[in-house]
């Protein structure tokens, strides 16, 4: 199973559960869902043994999958029923999660692993958080699952009669992204075309940063309140703690933001639990060659956001910019916690891949802050929307649950 495209998060919806080749008795679909071919050990019986039902990665801030985030692997396994007539009887079940960076390596590195006991049957969730690391942009999970003699096993290790492997392959923001055409960003001294209601930002001189003071589905800081960088850059630094802008002189020659918007992805008035677009438009030098270590340094965009003023900066992701390009525009989205004044912040550099809000061990880049206004319709029902556990534009399934003996929706959705 592989998402191909980057997402909050990839599921396989219980479209593999099950064990073994069908040709050999087993009931897995597509088995043996392995990139390396790895295949499944099992004698055992739908509903009655060991199986993987259904793998999820998802992004644990509600973000899209990026490198340097946390992640978050949620796995159904259908635990044996009676394990009292197999050779070695009552013994534990054990479940290892393996990940491989780049997927065509096919180098699994260990997460962890856990044991339970089989129990009486049933549905079981497997969870565990890790972070995403740099590879490659297609990268893969797996869960191995088994019995017994399983407990001593590598990535594809068939110890015992009763052993599922399934793999997962997804997408995550990493290395160099195109480059879309940003010539419509021309004409937003009027309002965009769709958008209920667009406004330019002006320069709040109590939080020192371009900010919306009206509700609106788009807010933008316009070609002047931010263009340039350093003392070149109206009310420099445009930032609400005084992060500044490192660069030499004359944003034509060193990283520079020109533009920034926020917008409601319906195009309505952005609102707490709205998923919204963060836009930015940047320019850079189109030779790096005299700069200290060219060959190990990129150009990189990080985005972050606050839900308040005061709260701290939390971060969504990054991207990376294709070097000898002199123009570029990019876009994120993620999703609107509670608060009534948010602020989003882009960071636009050339160095190591350094995540943080304000990259002070970069020698060249730009940062900028765009504040705007959120409704909040239900602050006195829904306290927190902020997006802390995995977050995605999906519905739940539910799954059979043996306590209550009714299908369960086991997560809030």
């Amino acid at each position: 199973p592989r998402c191909f495209d980057v997402g909050v998060s990839c599921n396989t919806w219980f479209k593999n559960g099950g064990v073994g080749r069908k040709a050999h008795g087993g009931y897995e679909n597509n088995a043996p869902n392995t990139i390396d071919g790895c295949e499944d050990y099992s004698i055992g019986k739908r509903g009655h043994d060991e199986s993987i039902q259904s793998m999820k990665v998802a992004s644990v801030d509600g973000a899209f999958l990026s490198v340097g985030e946390k992640a978050r692997i949620e796995a159904y396994v259908f635990k044996a029923k009676d394990t009292s007539s197999r050779s070695n009887p009552n013994e534990k079940e054990y479940a290892h999660f393996w990940y491989a960076p780049d997927a065509k390596s096919k180098d699994w590195s260990h997460l962890r692993s856990t044991s339970f006991d089989p129990g009486s049957g049933g549905l079981m969730r497997l969870n565990l958080n890790f972070t995403l690391q740099p590879g490659d942009s297609t990268q893969a999970v797996r869960l191995t699952y088994g019995y017994a003699e399983s407990r001593y096993m590598g990535p594809c290790d068939r110890m015992d009669k009763y052993f599922d492997v399934d793999d997962l392959v997804f997408e995550v923001n990493h290395g160099a992204i195109p480059v879309p055409s940003f010539q419509y960003i021309a004409t937003l001294d009027s309002p965009l075309p769709n958008h209920s209601k667009s406004i330019a930002a002006t320069y709040d001189s109590e939080y020192t940063v371009p900010r919306c003071f009206e509700h609106a589905s788009l807010c933008h800081g316009g070609f002047v309140l931010i263009r340039g960088v350093g003392d070149e850059e109206e009310n420099s630094p445009n930032t609400i703690d005084s992060c500044a802008d490192r660069t030499g002189s004359s944003s034509q020659k060193f990283e520079s933001i020109f533009f920034m918007s926020v917008q409601s992805v319906t195009k309505e008035i952005m609102t707490v639990g709205d998923w919204v677009s963060i836009t930015t438009a940047v320019t850079s030098p189109t030779d790096t060659s005299l700069r200290p270590m060219p060959a190990d340094h990129q150009f990189i965009i990080h985005f972050y956001y606050k839900s308040d003023v005061v709260s701290s900066w939390k971060y969504i992701t990054s991207r990376f910019r294709q070097p000898g390009l002199d123009s570029g525009l990019f876009s994120v989205k993620y999703m609107l916690p509670a608060g009534s004044v948010h602020v989003v912040r882009v960071i636009y550099g050339y160095g190591p891949f350094i995540v943080g809000p304000c990259v002070r061990s970069w020698e060249y880049y730009d940062v900028d802050d765009l504040m705007f206004t959120v409704v909040e319709p239900f602050s006195t029902v829904l306290p927190s929307l902020a997006p802390t556990s995995s977050v995605a534009e999906e519905d739940l399934v539910a799954v059979y649950d043996t306590e209550f003996t009714a299908p369960r929706c086991f997560d809030v959705g």
